[in-house]
C-alpha cells in the first residue's frame, strides 16, 4: 500500500489553521501599520515645510505723502534667505547687485534728496518673518515723496525690472519680481 505524499494544498481546510491565520493577519497588520507611517511622515514633512515658508513682497507704502516708502516686507512665517538679486536695464543684464546702488547710479536726482534714508539689499542678507526693511524711504516731506516716486516711475519706464531669488531655511526657493503678484516657487 502505497501512502499518498502529496503537499497540503493552500485552500484546503487542513492547511489554514489558527496559527497561520494569525500569522498572515499579523504580517497584513504590520504591513498596514508601514503604509500609515510613511503617509504620515509625508503629512510631517509638509507641515515642517510650510511652518517656516517664507513670502517676500516689495511694495510702496505712503504714496502721494509727506512718508512715502519702497518697502521689503517678509510676510510668511519663516525667515527668508535672499539668495541673487537681479537687476536689468532696458533688456541687459546689470553688473549691480543692490537695488539701491543702480538707482543711485542712474538718478541724481533720487541721489540729491536731503530726507532719502534708504537700505541695500543683497545676497546673502536674512530678511526675518515679520520684518519689512524699507529700501527707500523719505520723512516729512511730501516734495521729495513725490519726487522719488516719480523717479522710480521713470526708471521703471524706461526699462528698470528687477528679480529678487530667495529660499528657506530648508532650501526651498522662490522669486518674485516688479510685477510678481505673488512669488513663484523655483
Amino acid at each position: 500500500m502505497k501512502k499518498n505524499l502529496s503537499s497540503p494544498k493552500l485552500l484546503s481546510s487542513k492547511f489554514w489553521d489558527v496559527n497561520k491565520i494569525l500569522s498572515v493577519s499579523a504580517i497584513f497588520i504590520s504591513f498596514m501599520t508601514f503604509l500609515v507611517l510613511i503617509y504620515q511622515t509625508k503629512i510631517l514633512r509638509e507641515q515642517q515645510l510650510l511652518s517656516s515658508m517664507p513670502y517676500i513682497s516689495v511694495s510702496n507704502r505712503g504714496s502721494y505723502t509727506p512718508n512715502y516708502k519702497v518697502v521689503l516686507a517678509n510676510h510668511g512665517i519663516g525667515p527668508a534667505i535672499l539668495e541673487e538679486v537681479n537687476i536689468f536695464y532696458a533688456g541687459e543684464k546689470s553688473n549691480f547687485k543692490d537695488l539701491v546702488g543702480f538707482v543711485f547710479d542712474k538718478s541724481d536726482t533720487i541721489r540729491e534728496l536731503n530726507y532719502l534714508l534708504h537700505s541695500n539689499i543683497y545676497p546673502g542678507m536674512l530678511v526675518p518673518a515679520g520684518e519689512a526693511i524699507s529700501i527707500f524711504e523719505i520723512e516729512d516731506d511730501v516734495e521729495e515723496s513725490i519726487l522719488l516716486r516719480s523717479e522710480m516711475n521713470r526708471l521703471y519706464e524706461t526699462g528698470l525690472t528687477w528679480e529678487l531669488v530667495y529660499s528657506s531655511v530648508y532650501k526651498e526657493k522662490w522669486r518674485i519680481t516688479q510685477e510678481s503678484l505673488a512669488p513663484e516657487k523655483l
